[in-house]
């Protein structure tokens, strides 16, 4: 087709329909959060706690689709061919910038209180996890800013960018790219000080560390991305796809932990019979460690169900990449 009969705009679309108006990558993890979700809540024994955040986190992905899809309606269609409506940024894009800001600090802030429970268990630093509480907090105040100057200088985000709109949005993910990265490896340390010698126990630990590192690099693989294409490309917008998808990546991978604890519960049932093989007094076995801490640990680092079942009150952590059992 001869490029005179219209204007090639796919540099400044291509980013939005991709990632959003095409439902070729946003809806798409949108679909898989709905299918896990329908797994999840029929056969849920868990608390009202985590049913609540479970359907936060779902009605969360949905309500930031919508959002998005009207955004991407208003460029596209009424106002199809033309680039006037750039210059400005719709209400809904900052509304679901909101979104995923809360959502983003909830995971995080579930994350580091996990951290100081699996710390109870191994050995860890105090320091760590206060600083990833302070990197999380700057992240939120960040965005919460971002989203102060979408509103105010509506017409300095998509196309002349204002100042105070890249230096709030860099704020907020560049800092929590940071928490993700430091969580995440001080979730693996912590987790590899609490080894108990014990065989079964030492391998569950291994299962939680490698879902720690896979998701926690997805998350902060997008984070980074995302920074790194704001200020790569200040005149385009591949930044966007990257932000629009952050949000549902939490949702799916939160659910992918929820629905993949049964395997981790058998694992779990195996240790715990393993316990129950020996007396309680001072017998000895050269795979138990007759240590009290150590036994303790077999406890704490396993997987909570959550189930209304448990004579405990404990709701078990919930956070953006893994599904741990702690004492809260």
């Amino acid at each position: 087709m001869d490029d005179s009969l219209g204007i090639n705009l796919s540099e400044t679309f291509a980013p939005i329909y991709w990632g959003t108006g095409g439902f070729l990558v946003s809806l798409l993890l949108t679909g898989i959060t709905i299918v896990q979700a329908y797994m999840f809540f029929p056969h849920s024994n868990d608390r009202s706690g985590v049913k609540l955040i479970a359907a936060f986190m779902l009605i969360s992905d949905l309500v930031s689709s919508i959002l998005v899809a009207q955004s991407v309606y208003y460029y596209l269609i009424p106002h199809f061919g033309s680039l006037i409506p750039l210059s400005s940024i719709t209400p809904e894009i900052s509304a679901d910038c909101l979104l995923s800001t809360l959502i983003t600090f909830i995971s995080q802030m579930y994350f580091v209180h996990q951290l100081y429970s699996v710390k109870k268990a191994g050995n860890g630093s105090n320091l760590i996890i206060v600083t990833i509480a302070v990197f999380a907090m700057l992240a939120f105040a960040g965005g919460i800013g971002c989203v102060a100057t979408m509103y105010i200088f509506n017409r300095g985000v998509l196309a002349n960018r204002n100042k105070y709109f890249s230096i709030f949005f860099g704020l907020a993910k560049a800092f929590g790219a940071i928490t993700d990265i430091i969580a995440t490896a001080a979730m693996c340390v912590f987790l590899k000080s609490a080894k108990t010698g014990m065989r079964q126990t030492n391998s569950l630990i291994k299962t939680l560390v490698q879902w720690v590192l896979q998701r926690g690099i997805l998350v902060t693989f997008i984070q980074t991305a995302l920074v790194i294409s704001f200020y790569a490309a200040p005149t385009k917008l591949y930044w966007f796809a990257f932000h629009v998808n952050v949000t549902k990546l939490y949702a799916n991978t939160f659910y992918a932990m929820l629905n993949g604890r049964s395997q981790l519960k058998d694992r779990k049932s195996v240790i715990t019979s393993s316990r129950g093989q020996y007396p309680s007094g001072n017998g000895k076995h050269p795979h138990l460690p007759n240590d009290h801490h150590q036994q303790q640990v077999v406890h704490d680092i396993s997987i909570d169900m959550g189930s209304e079942e448990s004579d405990s009150n404990q709701m078990p952590m919930v956070t953006k990449t893994v599904v741990i059992s702690s004492n809260i």
